[in-house]
């Protein structure tokens, strides 16, 4: 088995955060959000991330880190997001040219999964298998896949329904059986951006696709809202502070990050990330994200990203 992390996306919602920074390498908790995916990855598997162009060195670096797995980085021939040829064509993209021949373990790069995901691999039959997670909320579920399963068999796929059968929905981390992977190529063909549609493909072709459901916690990262409520989860009251900080009659509260060399004076900050090289006086600061190397002076935000570099001081 081989894992193909899907990461070639642009992630426009979460400009700017995202707008010179791929989507699964924002920090989360300390680190990475693909750092805590590997985690919980079996240190024996092959990993392929597909990215594109614009990010293939960033990820490149970001692997450079972990001289003990084997991962590779497969590029799209992508440098923007109208270029981007959707997540299936990206899918079949790898599978072509790479010569995929072994089942794949496949995994949306900008997901935060709180299973193990060997666990996971330990179910697999041979059969197609989807890690489903119950949102308990069918408005919430219009926005991913759902699944209508029983007893751990999937008997209805709807990709973003109107009306959801049920709040059980597709985490994101799938394994595609290697007979399958030349369906998935001839179906990418016609549906280029429709992965989740595969799943609906595969039932209707008689194909027994099965669930994998867990209660532990998940967050799809599609949102600045998401990635917030994943930063809280990850840290809960714990502050991670780096190297080279001052603090002058500041406050700080929450989950907190703050990235090295920052110089903070007269600042409430609260459930925030405040990356390297900043400089903040006289500011409130919730629920927002400043960018390395911001230097801001008497402002108060709430639910806020101010993008890398930027000055203001009222």
């Amino acid at each position: 088995m081989k894992c193909l992390i899907l990461a070639g996306g642009f992630a426009t919602r979460l400009w700017p955060f995202t707008e010179k920074r791929a989507k699964p390498l924002l920090p989360i908790a300390g680190k990475p959000l693909l750092s805590h995916t590997l985690d919980f990855l079996p240190k024996d598997i092959p990993i392929i991330i597909s990215t594109n162009q614009a990010y293939a060195r960033d990820f490149a670096e970001w692997a450079s880190g972990f001289p003990e797995r084997k991962i590779e980085i497969f590029v799209e021939d992508a440098h923007s997001d109208d270029a981007k040829p959707g997540a299936l064509a990206g899918l079949s993209l790898a599978i072509r040219k790479l010569k995929l021949e072994s089942n794949l373990l496949l995994i949306a790069g900008d997901n935060y999964f709180g299973f193990d995901l060997r666990k996971f691999i330990g179910v697999y039959e041979g059969k197609p298998l989807l890690a489903c997670h119950d949102i308990g909320d069918k408005d919430e579920a219009r926005k991913f896949g759902v699944v209508v399963e029983k007893r751990g068999k999937v008997v209805e796929f709807q990709e973003k329904p109107e009306n959801p059968k049920s709040t059980l929905v597709s985490a994101g981390c799938y394994v595609l059986p290697a007979r399958l992977l030349p369906s998935v190529v001839e179906y990418a063909r016609e549906y280029a951006d429709n992965l989740g549609g595969l799943f609906e493909y595969f039932l209707r072709n008689g194909e027994d696709v099965r669930a994998f459901s867990f209660r532990e916690a998940w967050f799809d990262i599609g949102s600045f809202g998401a990635y917030l409520q994943a930063h809280k989860f990850l840290l809960g009251s714990k502050q991670i502070l780096g190297q080279g900080i001052t603090r002058d009659n500041t406050q700080l509260r929450g989950a907190i990050v703050i990235g090295d060399n920052v110089k903070l004076k007269d600042c409430t900050i609260i459930d925030s990330v405040v990356l390297d090289d900043c400089v903040l006086e006289d500011c409130v600061i919730k629920n927002s994200v400043i960018d390395q190397g911001c230097h801001l002076r008497g402002l108060d935000l709430d639910y806020k990203i101010i993008r890398a570099g930027v000055r203001i001081s009222v």
